[in-house]
């Protein structure tokens, strides 16, 4: 029988050094474009997105991911209306040789352009539903990872969009060759700002269909 490959661990300095990345720290143009969005609910959507924010509110430092999963970002990624031809996949692993290294990774959730359980081009990742305490791991890492994948199976030089979420908070990222970017935190228990979080994911499906998807 073949061994399996080791993977390169999914740790942001790590990946920084192998494949000499640069994370900018003021947004990019690109980036400011995407937070920068406005949009409106209507009254169903609010009152559902109101009542899983009281739920946050209240749970945000005691759910696990699971629960937080479920009991709050489930709401927004359905508020956020993803439908086909984007696809949407959850607890998937992809792999890639990325500038000669070996790099798997499972993601929590995923964008793709895909046919049933073939994903043909991924685009967006949200990586490491974890609570705002005792945690452990590098959810830097895991989107980066990610992102570095979907970047060499691509191989068409637009960017990968990609989150990370701990608890409340919610933090976007644009890589663009070797150079990421990552916004401030989003505080979704703040009314503004998850409503914000909605719109920033719905400005996400149009960025797809215009500017990625072939």
């Amino acid at each position: 029988m073949a061994k399996k490959q080791k993977s390169l661990e999914l740790l942001q300095p790590i990946l920084v050094k192998t494949f000499g990345l640069e994370r900018v720290h003021k947004p990019t143009s690109l980036l400011a474009d995407w937070l920068a969005t406005t949009g409106e609910l209507n009254q169903a959507d609010q009152d559902l997105l109101q009542e899983a924010q009281e739920k946050l509110i209240e749970n945000a430092d005691i759910w696990n991911e699971e629960e937080l999963k479920m009991h709050f970002l489930s709401f927004v990624i359905f508020l956020a209306r993803f439908n086909k031809p984007i696809c949407t996949y959850y607890e998937r692993e992809i792999a890639s040789m990325v500038g000669g290294v070996y790099m798997t990774c499972k993601t929590d959730m995923m964008l793709a352009k895909g046919i049933g359980e073939l994903i043909e081009a991924p685009y967006f990742f949200l990586h490491e539903y974890k609570r705002e305490k005792k945690y452990s791991g590098d959810p830097i890492g895991q989107m980066l990872g990610g992102m570095l994948i979907a970047q060499a199976q691509n191989n068409n030089g637009k960017p990968i969009y990609g989150s990370y979420v701990q608890g409340r908070f919610w933090f976007f990222s644009i890589l663009e060759g070797k150079q990421y970017v990552i916004s401030k935190a989003f505080d979704a228990s703040e009314k503004e700002e998850a409503l914000q979080i909605v719109f920033i994911l719905r400005k996400l499906k149009q960025i797809i269909l215009e500017r990625l998807m072939d």
